[in-house]
């Protein structure tokens, strides 16, 4: 009877979910515009890793094309914030282009590097198995996909919150320049280009381009001049050979290099207790506070605030920082992407790619005008992967898309840490002695591999059913060092001097750990009429067990955590309606969350006497409703408009407190855990509402085109640290951009472009990350950008 009920309230609510974006006589509309190829175009997606118009496919899917992602007017992909339903994204501030990614409220646990992502990124066929360099540059890019919900049936463990599918321009065959100069504020200049020479042989074609981004810093800095200063560049080319009806190989190389400025840390100390929205157990046992003792869950105050007086920050305070906050980042990458034609009936497809990337990245976490907290971290990232399937095209009612993947990474930590002992309660005055040069040193391998099938059977002419599963085997293993500080603590040790040489070892260990998972899906697709296109899926998803880096000690670092998962239940609808013109998507959704991974304090030895770690500790359920509506009135005016809502709540989080997250009175002894349950926590990064509207007027004027563009994003409030302090609050933001570009030049007026911009032009600056840590810290968004872009395409 509980089973049913719960299954009865899932099907309830996915039914009204649909209903209430479905709009009446949609059949007749349809059928009118049913040989209609205008209107409002068409765009080629690969989601089920098959070429198909992206209104056949039955997965909630947003995607950008050439033009589309021309309007976004952004170095990278940040800005897809607000315009994809139940998406953000935001950069963290230890690496290069890492980024924190969420999708249906479903997000990474954390972007070191032993964890991984919850939502899978792939460049060309490729995926990455970090959340470093991720942050993808958009002038490169042909098309991009961004699939919502789990996608563990076709693209693997990993993707339980979605994927982001990116795919660049391949060689034309045709000579040709490609440039793009983007001047603005902060000293912005962005320069691009892309070159094609003619094909040869009649078969090979090749392209070149580079990139270089280069400004002075767009965040205040108290202490003087401005932090986040952008220096980065790279190199690529791109090899195809194409033989029509055989096969269409392209190889691609690539080189980039990051020497910019971390996102500045800034100070979110505080000088008293505040309470934590959680409930303490009341039970008490062994080694917990006797009775009568009174406990409340809060954050305790924060030593650096409290002698240098910079507590209770306002919400979106500024950096003070005047230490060493940089990286130097370097990333080599080979991609072959292979199609080749078997027979008429089946298609075989090969992807390989090799990455290995270099970083050395010093940090200021205290954000300060003092050297307080302050890290370097050496890492060295390698992996490879291939895939290979064959597709079918098939006459009859049945298809199938079938294959096999690999993956293999290698991953080494060497961090050192320069902190100040006032910090940690030493009695004396800062600025006198340091831990200098402890640290922890870590090596990381993961495998794995895959079987994966997906069958379509068209049943009849408007009604079909997929089938899919995946078999995965997963290993990984961990070898972790903790290093004593090798310096005196008088020593002029900064962490710009690198890593010291020689630290000896208190401890070390390692473990291996190996997993095996069936991932399936079951899809139903109904199609009334050829513009109109109803599903209904099951799918499970995972994400992968692993060994947790950041905890404290050796016996946590090699422990492993189990894999969680994501039972998904998605019905919903794409119809084009009036000739096109008019274009409505729309997905409901009920997820539940089991084995969740989750931060999990537990005992540990001194002097910290607590460690806190990653466990599978939780549940959750999410659901959750989305649209997409894309209108053309009239031929000039295009008005775009989407929305999500999201509700998400634990529905089991048993846990611990240590000393650094309650109060007590009287004081408890060092090391003491308090009960607590932990379900009364709102989900980090999920905000109950995102959305987004935007108008694209174009004019032809003769010479040329104007088109004009306004587009408004709303991210509600969301909390982005596990314990919901007010500090790690990012309230509601609403940013407006616009622009308005020229075309003109060419028998197309495409040869030449001028583009105004401004993103974020209401100055909207908000909270971003908080970390309760040694010193409490956090970084807040962007603030307003502007600048004049010139295009050349010849």
């Amino acid at each position: 009877m509980a089973l049913g009920f719960r299954c009865g309230k899932k099907i309830a609510f996915l039914v009204s979910a649909a209903m209430a974006f479905t709009p009446g006589q949609l059949m007749a509309q349809a059928d009118e515009g049913a040989e209609q190829t205008g209107g409002l175009g068409i765009i080629v997606v690969t989601a089920q890793k098959r070429e198909e118009q992206i209104q056949d496919v039955p997965i909630a899917i947003s995607a950008f094309d050439e033009d589309a992602i021309q309007r976004l007017n952004s170095r990278d992909i940040r800005d897809l914030t607000g315009q994809i339903p139940n998406f953000t994204l935001s950069e963290v501030s230890i690496g290069p282009g890492l980024t924190q990614v969420s999708i249906r409220g479903v997000n990474s646990q954390d972007p070191e590097r032993s964890f991984d992502p919850a939502v899978g990124t792939f460049i060309d066929g490729v995926y990455l198995g970090t959340s470093a360099f991720n942050l993808l540059d958009t002038f490169d890019l042909e098309r991009l996909e961004v699939l919502r919900g789990p996608q563990g049936t076709l693209f693997g463990r990993n993707t339980t919150g979605g994927a982001i599918n990116a795919f660049r321009r391949k060689p034309t065959g045709e000579l040709g320049f490609r440039a793009q100069v983007t001047v603005g504020n902060n000293d912005r200049l962005d320069l691009n280009g892309e070159v094609n020479l003619p094909q040869f042989g009649n078969i090979a074609s090749i392209m070149f381009r580079g990139q270089r981004q280069k400004d002075d810093g767009i965040y205040a800095n108290t202490a003087g001049g401005s932090r986040g200063a952008r220096d980065r560049w790279s190199v690529g080319a791109a090899l195809r050979l194409e033989s029509p009806g055989v096969a269409d190989i392209t190889i691609t190389v690539d080189h980039a290099e990051d020497q910019s400025d971390l996102t500045p840390y800034v100070p979110r100390g505080v000088n008293a207790p505040t309470p934590l929205p959680i409930a303490i157990v009341p039970d008490v046992i062994a080694g917990l506070p006797v009775p009568g003792a009174t406990v409340s869950a809060a954050f305790g105050p924060d030593l650096f605030c409290l002698i240098q007086q910079v507590c209770d920050n306002p919400a979106n305070p500024v950096s003070s920082s005047t230490d060493a906050h940089f990286m130097d980042a370097s990333l080599d990458a080979v991609t072959f992407n292979g199609d080749f034609v078997l027979s008429d009936e089946l298609d075989l497809t090969t992807i390989v790619g090799w990455r290995k990337s270099n970083e050395s990245v010093f940090i200021d976490f205290d954000g300060s005008n003092q050297t307080v907290f302050n890290v370097v971290r050496n890492q060295q990232f390698y992996q490879y992967s291939g895939e290979i399937r064959v597709a079918s095209n098939f006459d009859g009612p049945v298809q199938f898309v079938a294959g096999a993947f690999h993956f293999f990474s290698d991953y080494s930590l060497q961090q050192a840490i320069k902190l100040d002992l006032a910090n940690v309660g030493v009695p004396v005055p800062y600025g006198i002695l340091f831990v200098n040069g402890a640290g922890d040193e870590d090596d990381f391998q993961s495998r794995s591999t895959a079987l994966f099938a997906q069958v379509d059977w068209e049943i009849t002419d408007q009604l079909k059913v997929t089938l899919g599963g995946r078999l995965t085997w997963d290993k990984k293993t961990v070898f972790t060092q903790f290093k004593d500080a090798p310096l005196p603590p008088t020593a002029a040790y900064q962490v710009t001097d690198g890593v010291p040489a020689g630290r000896p070892t208190s401890s070390s260990g390692g473990a291996t750990e190996d997993w095996f998972e069936f991932t399936p899906r079951i899809m139903v697709t109904y199609e009334p009429a050829p513009d109109l296109l109803f599903y209904g899926s099951f799918t499970r998803g995972y994400n992968a067990g692993g060994f947790s880096a950041r905890a404290g000690n050796v016996a946590d670092v090699t422990t492993p955590f189990d894999p969680e998962f994501i039972n998904s239940y998605e019905i919903g609808g794409k119809l084009d309606l009036l000739d096109r013109n008019l274009r409505i998507n729309f997905a409901g959704f009920w997820n539940d969350y089991s084995n969740k991974q989750e931060e999990a304090i537990q005992p540990g030895p001194p002097p910290t006497f607590t460690s806190t770690t990653v466990r599978n500790v939780a549940a959750a359920r999410i659901r959750g409703v989305e649209v997409e509506i894309s209108a053309l009135p009239i031929p000039e005016l295009r008005f775009d408009f989407s929305a999500g809502y999201l509700d998400a709540e634990y529905t089991n989080y048993p846990g611990f407190l240590g000393s650094g997250q309650f109060q007590s009175a009287p004081a408890q002894p060092a090391g003491t855990l308090i009960p607590v349950d932990l379900s009364t926590l709102e989900l980090r990064r999920t905000p109950d509402f995102t959305g987004s509207a935007s108008a694209t007027y174009t004019a032809d004027l003769g010479f040329g085109e104007l088109s004009v563009n306004a587009q408004a994003r709303y991210v509600g409030e969301q909390f982005v640290e596990i314990f919901n302090s007010h500090r790690g609050l990012m309230d509601d933001s609403f940013i407006v951009d616009a622009s308005m570009s020229l075309n003109f030049g060419g028998p197309d007026n495409n040869r030449y472009r001028i583009t105004v911009f401004g993103e974020n032009l209401n100055n909207e600056v908000q909270n971003s990350s908080f970390t309760n840590s040694v010193v409490d810290f956090g970084t807040v968004t962007p603030p307003r950008r502007y600048g004049v872009e010139f295009g050349f395409d010849f």
